[in-house]
Parts: C-alpha cells; structure tokens; sequence
C-alpha cells in the first residue's frame, strides 16, 4: 500500500509563541509538511533547534515594499493544503498573501483575537459570543472604538477582508477558519508576561513589592498548548478526514473558567506553595504592570466551539498553571539570556534605583536557578539509569528479538 503524501502547510509566523508551538505540534504527528515564512528571527528560547531543522523557511518580512515579490520568486507555484496566519497585524499583509498564493490553498486558518469585540457594539451579554462582531454604523462611535483599541480594530479588520475576499472567490474553492482566543499562557511567552509574574511572586521576600493588578474584571484564557492541539485537530478533520465542519467559521476558543486576574495570581501563588507568605495583591488602577486581562469587555462564550460538531475541549486552567508554572521553573536554569532579561525587566519596573533589593533579588534568583541546573542534571542521571535497569531486566532468551530496543523507545518517549 503506498505510503499516504503529507499535508502541505505554510505557516506565516510558526517561531513564537502560540506558532512554535503549534509547529511542533504538527511535527510530532508526521503527517504534515511544513513551511516557515517568517524574518529569520530563531532566538526565541529553543526555537531554533526545537523547530528550524524540520521546517523549510522562507525569510520574508512582510511589512516590507518587496515582500510580494520575494514571496511569489520564493513560493513559486507550489501548492498548498492549508496557510496558518499567525503574524498577520494588518490587513495589507493578508492582501498580499491572498495575491501571492491566489487559489493554490484550500484552507487559511487565521490566529484572531477577542479583542475585535472591543471594537463592535456592546451588548448585554455576559460574556461575547462570535455573532458580537458587529461594528458601529455611526462613524463617530466607529472611530471612537478603533482609536481605543487600534489592535482590535485591525485584527477585525483582517477577518472582514477575508470573509469578504472569499465571498468574492468561491468559485476558486478555499474556505477561512477564524480562531478568536483571549490571552494566551503557557511556555516560551514571548510577552514575558507570565514570568514577570512568577518571578515576582517565587521572590516576593526579595523584592517586597505586592502584586497589583488594575482590574476586578473576570475575563478568559487560554492555553498555548491547546491552540496548537486544536490547530492540529482542524488540520487532520479537514485533510485526513475530508471533512468539511470548519469550512466559514468563526470560533471563541477559551478555557472553560473565566476568572480575575486576582483570583489568577492567587492560583499560582498555590501552586508555587507560598501560601503562607500572604502575599498581598492590591488594586491599583493605575499600576505600570497592566499586563492581564488585556480586554475590557470580558470573558468568551465558548459554547460553539465546545459543541459536539466542533470538539473544542480545553484544559482546566488549574492544570494550566501547573504546567505553566513547572516550565518556567525549569527555564531558570535552561534558558539564562531568557532569564537574565526577566531580571532586567523586574529591577527596570519594581525596584527602580533600590540597588540594596536589587542585589539581593539577583542573589536569590542566581542561587536558585543554580540549584535547578543541579536538579535537572541529577533527574537527567536518574532517567539514564533507569534505562540502565529496563534493558538488564530484559530476557535475553525471549522468543521476541526487538523487545529491548522496543522498551528503551517508549522509554525515551515518555
């Protein structure tokens, strides 16, 4: 039987956050062949032995006057299945790849946001369901809206012209799939967001500075890992299931809680078992680390997508955290041009000229990611013997010749 011949993606983007991990997800599954356009930018984290030697990339930035035409010289008439556009900020750049890759794509899977339901009318609804996205035909209330959230603005901006746009080409037989998510957690946060936050809270004895927050609004998240999952599981119903489900559709995608960014402190200051430091958490509606939630409007209904047609199913934001929060427990002693930068970034925003604190921070944040190298290297030494021990125990006499090389795999895959 012949082998089946991979699904074709271009990816635009698919080295940061939520496209390096989405990339690698799809690695993982075999069936897919994957092109990277991004600017050459591989110093993100591990991004460039995690993702660039298994990917053909195109180094392009698209905001540039010769973008188009460096796209059509390098792309050429190659066809694809499907294009995922993570790096799309402006309307001009999705209008270029539609010329470029004219009708030689059968899916264009588009990373949105919740933030375009800043920019629609409001509603009286609790929380935003995809059928909100609908703009204000006064065109002073219009402007007012696209002047307060100018990034809403665009991203709706995109998901217009490529509804339209498709309108317009049906007869050359593509279809979107719009994924509108909240703020997104998990590893490799390019933002910084999260490790600003751990970092804080892991050396509060340190910095004595309480965490602020500028809002009671209760609003959603969203896990990295199940964006790139569902990306995945869109791909295989679409191409390896001739599915047609996600063909013209806009989905909210989001955990299933909805919570403040308070309570979301509170949620890591468990998990990193520093309860009984009671470490304060202040409203403070002014405070220059605004980072969480970045709407107004709050949280996402996600009903849609978690209905039995789409099969949207999210991980507890509890578990989110946990994972979450041991990776970058980890990225202490595995990353340290990542993690100096975060300590720059703290004494920059909290301890300002406390050269005192600041000596003391840097001393406990160094001694502690110290001790996770040493940790890491030890469990390091334990999984190898480990392996040591499965293979002794093996029987040489058994009958089954692969089964000691069979056992080491699913070791090193686990």
């Amino acid at each position: 039987m012949a082998e089946r011949s991979k699904t074709k993606v271009l990816v635009f983007g698919g080295n940061g956050f939520i496209g390096g991990e989405t990339v690698v997800e799809l690695l993982a599954l075999h069936a897919f062949d994957i092109t990277v356009v991004n600017r050459g930018n591989w110093k993100d984290y591990d991004s460039n032995i995690r993702i660039r030697p298994f990917v053909k990339t195109i180094n392009v930035d698209r905001k540039s006057s010769n973008a188009v035409e460096k796209l059509r010289n390098t792309i050429g008439d190659e066809q694809f299945d499907a294009v995922i556009d993570f790096s799309a900020y402006d309307t001009d750049v999705v209008k270029d790849a539609l010329k470029v890759l004219e009708d030689r794509f059968k899916l264009y899977i588009y990373i949105s946001t919740d933030s375009v339901y800043e920019v629609c009318l409001p509603t009286s609804n609790e929380l935003s369901s995809e059928t909100d996205s609908i703009r204000p035909t006064d065109s002073d209330e219009y402007e007012s809206l696209r002047r307060k959230d100018s990034y809403g603005h665009k991203k709706l901006k995109i998901e217009e012209h490529l509804i339209q746009w498709q309108s317009k080409t049906k007869a050359h037989n593509w279809s979107y799939a719009i994924l509108r998510l909240p703020d997104v957690l998990g590893p490799r946060d390019s933002t910084d967001r999260w490790w600003f936050y751990q970092m804080w809270i892991q050396f509060y004895s340190s910095i004595q500075k309480p965490l602020e927050v500028s809002t009671h609004l209760r609003s959603s998240y969203i896990y990295v890992n199940d964006i790139a999952r569902y990306i995945a599981y869109i791909l295989s119903k679409t191409f390896l299931d001739s599915s047609t489900i996600f063909f013209n559709q806009i989905l909210n995608i989001a955990c299933t809680e909805i919570v403040s960014i308070h309570d979301l402190l509170s949620v890591i200051i468990d998990e990193l078992n520093l309860t009984d430091l009671r470490i304060p958490i202040r409203y403070n509606p002014n405070t220059d680390v605004d980072f969480f939630p970045s709407v107004t409007r709050g949280g996402l209904n996600i009903s849609k997508a978690s209905s039995t047609q789409y099969s949207w199913k999210p991980t507890p934001l509890k578990q989110v955290v946990r994972e979450t929060v041991q990776w970058y427990n980890d990225a202490y002693g595995l990353y340290p041009n990542e993690r100096s930068h975060m300590i720059k970034r703290i004494r920059r925003s909290l301890l300002k000229d406390d050269e005192t604190t600041y000596g003391k921070f840097l001393y406990d944040v160094n001694r502690y990611s110290t001790q996770s190298i040493i940790k890491r290297k030890r469990d390091d030494r334990e999984e190898e013997e480990k392996k040591i021990v499965i293979v002794d125990h093996i029987d040489v006499r058994s009958d089954h010749g692969d089964h000691r090389e069979h056992k080491v795999f699913k070791h090193n895959e686990m």
